[in-house]
């Protein structure tokens, strides 16, 4: 197993008042550094992503912190599923959407359509910024969430094989030229920490 972690991108501070307000807005999330190491990783490839894109990616997966939502069968559904992805994106967008209605005159300093539109995109990426948006994404899973991709295995949530699908499909899913270069060292990482498949009775 490999023991060293990869370098990963620098810690950065919210950059405004919407922002500082969703950062804890998701604290209750169970995978809430997920979401905060996607900020981090936006603003390391893209310095002057607007404040739209650093909320898209602070909040891109919101919608799991509520009951009810789309489910992924982890052990033969695939991954790049449009139903689930689409599902669970316009879902976020939706929520992120809501909540901004509910902040009143602060949310006049960002542009709450383009959030949403960011967030919908987050899991399939597009122009201007959502691109970036999925990057981030992409490497913040492979950062974050290598632990409890490795636990689906041994649980018996899925096959070692369909776990290390998962995290290729997250790093080859990345476009953005200033991102390639981190998505090999952190695949390989993350599928150093999976176990030997694991037999469930």
């Amino acid at each position: 197993m490999t023991a060293t972690q990869p370098w990963t991108a620098p810690r950065v501070e919210a950059g405004g008042e919407v922002e500082a307000l969703a950062a804890e807005w998701i604290v209750p999330y169970g995978q809430a550094e997920h979401l905060v190491r996607a900020r981090d990783w936006l603003v390391h490839l893209a310095p002057t992503a607007t404040a739209e894109m650093r909320v898209a990616a602070l909040t891109h997966d919101v919608e799991r912190m509520f009951p009810g939502g789309p489910v992924l069968r982890h052990a033969d559904q695939r991954w790049d599923d449009p139903v689930y992805l689409y599902a669970h994106s316009l879902r976020s967008a939706e929520a992120v959407t809501v909540w901004l209605g509910g902040l009143g005159a602060v949310a006049a300093t960002v542009d709450p359509a383009e959030i949403r539109r960011l967030v919908g995109l987050h899991e399939v990426g597009g122009i201007d910024g959502a691109d970036e948006v999925q990057a981030a994404d992409s490497l913040s899973f492979l950062e974050t969430l290598a632990g409890l991709t490795r636990d689906w295995v041994r649980s018996g949530v899925c096959s070692r094989l369909q776990a290390e699908r998962k995290l290729r499909y997250m790093a080859d899913r990345v476009r953005v030229p200033t991102a390639a270069q981190y998505a090999p060292p952190l695949l390989e990482w993350a599928i150093d920490q999976l176990p030997a498949e694991v037999a469930h009775r």
